[in-house]
């Protein structure tokens, strides 16, 4: 009910223990300006969501009639009143919906987008932008410098557009650019594109064959794994029962293509990169418990806030300075002292979201619980009934 969806939503994922995450997903179906009536907008939306997620995922379905073109907005729980399971939004959801809708407008003797206009249209989707958006980040932390960064981005089949202080990029077959700094915030300037290069500087050079990252990252992960793994007290063997428990496989990108490296397998890695980095990181400095970790994130902090402070003041003195020696010179020291903190800043990262994934344990834990008292209870309940049976 329109009302109480908002309730009706969060009550589904407390029932599931899947509180945190994304939230809900958007959709938006526009039509042609003037070419129906908002109650046939509205029932063709109806529709769409009823054969796509009516029989697993609650949909709030709205018709605006506020601009030139009616548009039909759908908001869909991210959890499944079924069974509980999350969304996941891929390609081929995307896809499927897409040809859905252009079946139900096409009975409706409606207009439908041209393929070419499909391409134009999903270049602004979300799952585009998600996947360019890990793409620069990628090519940031393997860049030596500005132009091997460029370097990277066309190796993933980006086209670069750099002029008048501003970048925008695009990815075959999409045709329009996107500014990656209006898309994604001042983070992403070409100012601060250089400064994240310059203090982040990789640890490894890159490579644009794909198995030199897959198999350094799957190594590293099963070898701190397994020295950790027989710790049946700590956070690493809870995280690895769990990983085991839903089938979470690090395996998985080498199973992908790699016969060139896509955004697509950059995700895959980067899922893979972090589960490393956190088995390494706990067996490193042998945290065990929940306080161990806590306590490691308070000194984290006190570590790297007069680092940055100190950066930032070197960041000053650089846009200060007249000459490309004096420049060059303040550059070598924000490289030496990006050094110092960007280590630190992984250890806060790995922190936090080790602390994430703990709690979705102890949320799948109490759920079982629940679930194992439920059964222990009915089992008594039929108990007691046989037996007032028999005593009849």
């Amino acid at each position: 009910m329109p009302d109480t969806s908002y309730q009706e939503m969060i009550n589904v994922k407390k029932q599931f223990f899947k509180t945190d995450g994304i939230q809900c997903f958007h959709a938006v179906q526009s039509f042609v300006k003037g070419e129906i009536t908002p109650e046939q907008a509205h029932e063709i939306g109806m529709k769409l969501a009823e054969e796509l997620w009516g029989d697993k995922f609650q949909v709030v379905v709205t018709t605006h009639l506020n601009t030139d073109n009616l548009h039909n907005h759908f908001v869909l729980n991210s959890v499944s009143f079924l069974d509980g399971k999350k969304f996941c939004n891929t390609k081929k959801d995307y896809a499927i919906m897409r040809k859905t809708s252009d079946r139900l407008c096409e009975e409706y003797g409606l207009n439908v987008l041209s393929q070419e206009e499909k391409y134009n249209k999903y270049a602004t989707s979300s799952l585009y932008k998600e996947l360019m958006k890990d793409s620069i980040d990628y090519a940031i932390e393997n860049a030596k410098d500005y132009n091997e960064f460029i370097k990277i981005l066309q190796d993933l089949g980006y086209v670069i557009t750099d002029k008048n202080g501003t970048l925008s990029i695009r990815r075959d077959p999409y045709k329009r650019n996107t500014r990656i700094e209006r898309q994604f915030g001042n983070k992403y300037s070409k100012e601060n594109i250089y400064k994240r290069i310059l203090e982040i500087q990789p640890i490894f050079p890159y490579s644009s064959n794909p198995m030199v990252l897959i198999t350094r990252t799957y190594e590293n992960y099963n070898k701190q794994r397994e020295r950790h793994y027989k710790n049946k007290g700590s956070i690493a063997y809870l995280i690895y029962q769990y990983e085991k428990l839903f089938g979470i496989s690090t395996e998985r990108a080498l199973k992908s293509n790699i016969t060139k490296m896509t955004p697509e397998l950059i995700a895959e890695i980067k899922k893979m990169d972090e589960y490393s980095n956190q088995a390494r990181f706990l067996t490193k400095y042998n945290i065990k418990t929940e306080q161990e970790l806590l306590d490691f994130e308070k000194s984290a902090y006190e570590r790297i806030n007069p680092l940055k402070s100190k950066r930032e003041n070197l960041w000053k003195k650089y846009k200060r300075a007249k000459t490309d020696e004096e420049k060059q010179v303040i550059e070598n020291e924000i490289v030496e002292l990006s050094k110092q903190i960007t280590p630190i800043t992984e250890e806060i990262k790995h922190c936090n979201n080790i602390k994430q994934r703990v709690d979705k344990i102890k949320q799948y834990q109490l759920h079982e619980q629940i679930k194992q008292e439920k059964v222990q209870f009915d089992k008594e309940q039929e108990k007691n009934r046989k037996d007032k049976n028999k005593a009849r």
